[in-house]
């Protein structure tokens, strides 16, 4: 982004310097070569002077934008998971695995650890959420905007802005989605009483070596990049080519409930991904993305590539209203 800014900068620099040299050298030359010398070395000073001031003011400007949004993100997703994200995938990932219906999970969590017990990995998953909405932010709105610079349509660069935003996640999702996966799927069980975020990292590393941490990571990459372009594109969609957005912010949060909704097409990804997290973190040997589809098929239909579409679902429209409507509204 700042190469491209520089570059632009540079090109417009050399223009107006070119511009000014001659028509310096046009007006003085009747006084002499050694006026026309002196004219050309002060206006060329001054170009200088002109093009390092806009450089370094652009730097400002960016880096500080740069900041803006790392915040914004970081601080969006923590909204999002405390306010009712974490207590939606707690119950997602306990439907997906062990096949109760989503009121079942929830009577099952509470039962068993109190109504905390929902937001449970709370301080891991705050961390991850930081992490997680800065790195999407930068990523989404600097493709977005290079996007549209490039002449492409709201919806394509929202499109672009959410897979590049998504890719981006899921270098940090993946390692703090096998713990997640391993602390839901372990709660309860004889020898995981203390289990916590430090000690299930440190038993997947002991077994698995560093890059145990990061199986799952295909289609966790493939489920972050078509989660939020799907989120993104079909908002703006809503918004623009259905003209939701004139309705003010009930006909923003109906964009984001419609992409949020829209997103779910991909929950066999999902599944398959908390499934193979599983299997790692009870010691298991892992299997191919296609077995694991084969094997759900073959057992459930193709119903049960949707375990847990439900709180899923909600989960997506609340993440989509804090990370891309509200953005959409802030205009960024």
């Amino acid at each position: 982004m700042m190469l491209y800014h520089s570059a632009a900068l540079l090109f417009v620099s050399l223009i107006s310097l070119t511009g000014s040299a001659s028509g310096v050298f046009h007006t003085s030359f009747p006084h002499g070569p050694a006026s026309n010398s002196f004219a050309s070395k002060s206006t060329r000073s001054s170009g200088r002077s002109a093009f390092q001031a806009r450089a370094a003011r652009e730097a400002h400007v960016t880096q500080a934008g740069l900041a803006k949004n790392l915040v914004r993100g970081a601080v969006l997703r923590i909204a999002s998971d405390l306010s009712g994200g974490t207590p939606l995938e707690s119950i997602k990932c306990r439907v997906t695995v062990t096949k109760e219906n989503m009121f079942e999970a929830v009577n099952a969590i509470v039962q068993q650890d109190g109504i905390l017990g929902l937001w449970s990995g709370t301080p891991s998953r705050t961390i991850e959420g930081a992490l997680l909405g800065a790195v999407f932010m930068l990523g989404s709105t600097l493709t977005k905007k290079q996007a549209l610079a490039l002449g492409a349509s709201k919806t394509v660069a929202a499109l672009a802005g959410g897979m590049v935003g998504g890719v981006a996640q899921s270098v940090v999702m993946t390692p703090a989605g096998m713990i997640f996966t391993s602390l839901n799927v372990n709660r309860g069980k004889k020898g995981y009483e203390n289990d916590n975020a430090l000690t299930v990292a440190k038993r997947i590393i002991d077994e698995k070596g560093p890059w145990g941490l990061y199986f799952g990571v295909t289609p966790m990459c493939l489920r972050q990049a078509s989660n939020w372009a799907s989120r993104s594109a079909f908002t703006e969609i809503a918004r623009s080519t259905f003209g939701m957005s004139k309705y003010g912010i009930l006909g923003e949060i109906g964009s984001g409930v419609i992409g949020g909704v829209g997103s779910c097409w991909n929950t066999p990804i999902e599944t398959i991904r908390v499934l193979l997290q599983k299997d790692v973190s009870e010691g298991k040997k892992t299997k191919p993305f296609k077995a694991y589809w084969q094997d759900i098929v073959d057992e459930e239909g193709y119903p049960g590539l949707f375990r847990g579409v439900t709180p899923r679902g909600i989960q997506a429209i609340w993440q989509t209203i804090f990370m891309v409507v509200v953005p959409n509204m802030m205009g960024i």
